[in-house]
């Protein structure tokens, strides 16, 4: 059986085509249809050949040379023949090559679209509801009857996202693959230095995109640099020895070696989701981060909250379709300013945020540091966890350098 590739996507299709012509009951569990498939040959080879069978019990040559001139005869025989098909073993070809033909179908159809919406030719209406369409396009299992085998295959939980350096809230949180986890800060609190630490935590095992809607391309490169190098973040660009001179070119090799991706114009949710969509690595994870959430806007939607609703519900397609996580940062609203203790209602459009996101961080100044603390102990609520505990753990925040480490036991 062939791997699900797309360089084997043709081979895959022939597969299976001979599969259906060799063993002729597997029609009887297909999901798929002949339009689905990419070859226009094999497609009507399929077509011909669930006709045949619903008339006549039977893939016949004979019926399909009868009704259809354009029978192709030496494709038959040569799928008949000279292409691979494994008796004892056709479920697991079929599955294969059906979950390969659906997943490059839906790869087709959204690039498609989002050239067209890219080109103007759909509003952003119409390109999510031909996204939505394509949850249409699925393997419909034989049956749900509960085996062994369906039991020990779903019950491992979903894979989690591995911090390095952030360990006790990494066992916290339990930060899961196709996550949606919320941060909220007040202005100025160190929202993008916390966001900007936890992607050099992952980028050695993930690939990062970071939506940038906030800061200039240097402020967030300069900060990005100096977390990565442990140096001063006015250093980066006024190097004051020949160390940190050779430590900024390292670390500037070292960052750009882990492909991460930066996108400073992207701010509307379809060009998000085409970013997604075309700069996706498929041989592992994707951790993407928005900053911030409120600067994201969506087609046809006049409100804040009505956009928000659609915004944080579309993140979560999104996470589900491409498979990656998304870490998205929120400014809280102004009773947060005035109040001794936050909370989620602080969150603005707190309603949907607080719906939608599985996990939801609290970032704030402890009480015992002052706003002109060059090192204040923060505190990070973590205060909405649906696979975890609740509490508070203290980082220290080092502004100079815009790096953030935990200090202490978690607890609340």
């Amino acid at each position: 059986m062939l791997e699900i590739s797309e360089n084997n996507r043709d081979e895959i299709e022939r597969e299976l085509v001979a599969l259906v012509l060799n063993k002729n009951e597997v029609i009887n569990c297909l999901s798929i249809k002949p339009k689905y498939l990419r070859d226009k040959d094999l497609a009507k080879m399929l077509a011909y050949a669930i006709e045949s069978y619903q008339k006549e019990k039977v893939v016949s040559p004979a019926f399909m040379q009868k009704h259809h001139q354009d029978f192709d005869t030496l494709l038959y025989v040569e799928l008949l023949t000279h292409t691979f098909y494994y008796d004892k073993a056709w479920r697991e070809q079929l599955n294969l090559a059906e979950e390969s033909i659906i997943k490059y179908l839906k790869e087709d159809i959204i690039k498609v679209k989002n050239k067209e919406l890219k080109e103007k030719k759909i509003d952003y209406d119409s390109f999510m509801q031909q996204m939505k369409k394509l949850d249409e396009i699925r393997i419909t299992k034989d049956s749900n009857v509960l085996t062994v085998k369906e039991l020990s295959e779903n019950i491992v939980e979903q894979k989690q996202i591995k911090f390095n350096k952030f360990k006790k809230m990494s066992k916290i949180l339990k930060l899961s693959q196709n996550d949606l986890l919320v941060i909220g800060s007040m202005t100025g609190t160190g929202k993008t230095g916390f966001m900007l630490n936890l992607m050099s935590d992952l980028m050695s095992d993930y690939q990062c995109i970071y939506f940038n809607m906030e800061m200039s391309k240097p402020s967030i490169y300069r900060r990005l640099i100096a977390i990565n190098s442990n140096i001063p973040v006015d250093n980066v660009n006024n190097p004051v020895t020949g160390y940190q001179v050779d430590l900024v070119r390292e670390t500037i090799k070292s960052i750009a070696d882990k492909g991460v991706i930066i996108e400073h114009q992207v701010n509307n949710l379809s060009d998000i989701r085409a970013v997604v969509s075309k700069k996706k690595d498929s041989s592992r994870h994707t951790v993407i981060f928005i900053d911030h959430l409120g600067l994201v806007r969506i087609n046809g939607k006049t409100s804040l909250y009505e956009q928000m609703t659609e915004i944080m519900k579309n993140l979560r397609l999104i996470c589900l379709e491409y498979d990656c996580t998304i870490i998205g940062a929120s400014q809280l609203n102004r009773s947060a300013y005035n109040s001794e203790e936050l909370s989620l209602s602080m969150l603005k459009d707190s309603g949907e945020l607080e719906n939608s996101a599985r996990k939801i961080i609290l970032l704030y100044r402890d009480k015992n540091s002052s706003k002109e603390d060059l090192r204040p102990l923060m505190n990070v609520d973590i205060c909405k966890n649906d696979s975890g505990a609740t509490g508070i753990l203290k980082m220290q925040y080092d502004k100079v350098k815009q790096i953030f480490e935990e200090v202490s036991d978690y607890g609340r």
